[in-house]
């Protein structure tokens, strides 16, 4: 059975904070972007994927400028606006039997391995959904990094039988908590992501502090040493 993985980011398209279409906020945001996801991207040791990033098309102009100060994203790795990013999965379903959804926020990492390890992963036929539950949370603040846990976390992969989407099926959790409740899903073991805390999210999150809402922190084994938070980075970016 052949299958296309699909990296999804959603980069302006969707979220809570209103000045995501404004100059200041897309010009901050794209140098996240490039300094984690893209970094991350390029290090994958299987380049056998497309990367969609979805952005507000009346944010066309400004996201054009920004990208204008970075070198050329590789060919696997394009900003569309609404219609390309549909037009991009259906292209997709349109030579494979099923297409794999991962999801990223531009701001993230994934472990080098993990383009391989989903093209070699075998799940079983009626397994909707890929879950990672263990990562790591990266203070990028204070440059301090520890071992992570979430129940149900934003890093998953979606799994749709090509002519299913395109028939128009579509996985709708309500929040990325209700991801592991509504769908029938199978568990990576590996700890296969870094959730990156910076100064635009730091309220959201800190090392050291319970966090209920987003998950647990191993607070007793925080690393501090720059050689060893390098060391873990470099398996993602």
């Amino acid at each position: 059975m052949k299958k296309k993985i699909i990296v999804e980011i959603h980069f302006n398209a969707f979220g809570f904070t209103p000045d995501r279409f404004e100059k200041k906020w897309i010009d901050h945001r794209m140098d996240l972007f490039m300094k984690y996801a893209v970094s991350s991207l390029k290090k994958q040791t299987n380049q056998n994927f497309l990367t969609l990033v979805r952005y507000e098309d009346s944010t066309e102009k400004l996201i054009k400028e920004a990208l204008a100060r970075y070198k050329k994203l590789p060919s696997n790795i394009k900003f569309v606006n609404k219609a390309e990013h549909m037009n991009g999965l259906k292209e997709s379903c349109q030579s494979n039997d099923y297409i794999y959804i991962v999801r990223l926020d531009s701001d993230d990492l994934y472990h080098k391995t993990y383009i391989q390890q989903l093209h070699d992963y075998k799940p079983k036929k009626d397994t909707e959904v890929l879950i990672n539950q263990n990562g790591y949370l990266y203070d990028s603040v204070t440059d301090r990094i520890a071992h992570y846990y979430h129940f149900s976390p934003q890093f998953y992969v979606y799994i749709y039988k090509s002519d299913e989407y395109l028939e128009g099926k579509r996985y709708r959790p309500g929040g990325h908590g209700n991801v592991i409740k509504k769908f029938k899903y199978e568990l990576l073991k590996n700890r296969n992501y870094v959730n990156v805390i910076h100064k635009q999210n730091v309220s959201n999150k800190r090392l050291g502090k319970k966090d209920t809402n987003t998950g647990r922190v191993d607070t007793k084994n925080v690393i501090t040493d720059p050689k060893k938070v390098r060391d873990i980075l470099k398996e993602f970016m």
